[in-house]
């Protein structure tokens, strides 16, 4: 290289505020890198930092560029050190170039830059676009159908379009996209693709008309990767949680629904329980609301259903017919359950694999016993399973109380509390009558939230 050139590109550098070059590889050579060879418009393997601070310099000095430095160029919109799509004084030119070339290669590499890079906030995207669109004929097969059809160039109404024909036909926009003839792996995962997914969520949030299994296994197409936990895109995680509660905000499909809602929602990277990884909801509180109630009524199932399954008991269903009475009657703000190993093999069998739950740490406990942690009012409730008792605290914030949503627990703490016992202790005997544990629990439970309850309610 004579020095006169390197003085004109340091020039150039200096001008357009491009960094020193670096020994590490630019990124449109690690795009390249994982191409496969056989896709014959994919990026070269070349040192595209030193050609876009070329190109830019040829630009500038208002030369012609031949058809393989159009193509070349297109690969440095906006991964090289330079992004000549940053600056509109080289993206101008460049792109008037390339109307009047009219060179397939350089039009079909701008079209698969622009869909592997797509962001609707990228320097220079819309005036891309619009080459584009221009382009399309000469680029040929898949892109000018996709075009006509589709209107992939237009950086609105591309991803509207796809999104719409994935929900019409209940499949992915990947699907979409490569039955088209875009085959490209690095185009249909990522780029273009995020927002045809986004439209597909934003739309099934919508759709109340969704048949519920269909609903789940339509979003996790849309969004999880293959058989992993990974969302195909993290920042997805809202949208996936509302597409598939935000719909039952004024209903309520059928328990089997709600728990593979829960599981396949607990299961994912980024989601997980709200109960526990409240922080990851925080931006979702409508369905970290939905969630966290059909959280609270599972842990109750989980607590009568799973003790009963381990240990058959002739008088449980008054614990049942008492608990889902205060259920309904709302006064029950939370719930966790803690079990031993058996209970929790039952849970999982149950209710899926990713339920939530928390088991005995240490202290002495009878085989398959479990406890119904409850939020009632300020207060908190243990109740104890077999023959354990019913314990009330009144304040659920004071040091020693138990707390709800831990991992693990001392049976004795739960009996007895740390510094700070129950004010209440409840045996369930006798089952019927004027003196049933049932009345006595439940004006404590009217004390603790101000509801007032008939034993026609709570009675069998």
């Amino acid at each position: 290289m004579s020095a006169h050139l390197k003085e004109a590109i340091a020039e150039l550098v200096i001008r357009h505020g491009v960094p020193a070059r670096a020994s590490t590889p630019a990124q449109i050579e690690i795009t390249a890198g994982k191409l496969r060879e056989t896709d014959r418009d994919a990026p070269r393997a070349k040192d595209y930092d030193a050609i876009s601070e070329q190109l830019a310099l040829t630009l500038a000095n208002g030369e012609r560029i031949t058809g393989r430095q159009a193509r070349d160029g297109a690969w440095c919109l906006w991964q090289t050190r330079f992004a000549i799509a940053a600056d509109p004084a080289t993206l101008e030119p460049f792109l008037g170039q390339l109307r009047e070339l009219k060179h397939k290669g350089a039009s079909r590499a701008l079209a698969l830059s622009y869909l592997i890079s797509f962001h609707e906030d990228r320097p220079g995207l819309s005036a891309v676009a619009a080459t584009l669109r221009d382009l399309a004929p000469v680029a040929g097969k898949p892109f000018d159908s996709l075009e006509e059809k589709f209107r992939i160039f237009d950086i609105n109404d591309g991803p509207r379009r796809i999104g719409e024909a994935a929900l019409a036909q209940r499949k992915s926009p990947r699907t979409v996209l490569a039955e088209q003839g875009l085959q490209m792996e690095l185009v249909l995962g990522g780029g273009f693709v995020e927002p045809c997914a986004r439209r597909v969520l934003e739309r099934v949030a919508e759709d109340k008309r969704l048949p519920s299994l269909e609903r789940i296994d339509f979003v996790k197409l849309i969004s999880v990767n293959g058989e992993t936990k990974r969302l195909n895109f993290p920042s997805h995680k809202d949208l996936v949680a509302n597409a598939l509660l935000l719909p039952y905000a004024n209903q309520r499909p059928d328990e089997a629904i709600r728990d593979r809602t829960l599981d396949l929602l607990i299961s994912l990277e980024g989601v997980g329980d709200p109960r526990t990884r409240s922080g990851n909801w925080a931006s979702m509180p409508r369905s970290r609301d939905i969630a966290v109630s059909w959280l609270t009524e599972q842990a109750l199932r989980q607590f009568l259903d799973v003790v009963e399954e381990v240990n058959p008991n002739e008088y449980w269903h008054y614990r049942r017919t008492f608990w889902e009475a205060m259920h309904d009657s709302d006064a029950i703000s939370a719930a966790w359950v803690v079990m031993d190993r058996e209970g929790a093999r039952e849970a999982r069998r149950r209710f899926g694999k990713n339920t939530g739950f928390a088991q005995f740490s240490s202290g002495a406990v009878q085989a398959g016993h479990a406890v119904l942690l409850l939020r009632i009012g300020e207060g908190v409730c243990a109740e104890w399973s077999f023959n354990g008792k019913c314990r009330f605290w009144q304040d659920a914030q004071r040091q020693g109380a138990p707390r709800l949503y831990d991992d693990g627990y001392d049976a004795e703490f739960l009996r007895t509390g740390t510094r700070y016992p129950p004010i209440l202790e409840i045996t369930h005997y006798p089952h019927t009558g004027p003196n049933a544990w049932q009345h006595l629990a439940a004006r404590q439970i009217q004390g603790m939230t101000g509801m007032r309850f008939s034993p026609k309610e709570y009675m069998p």
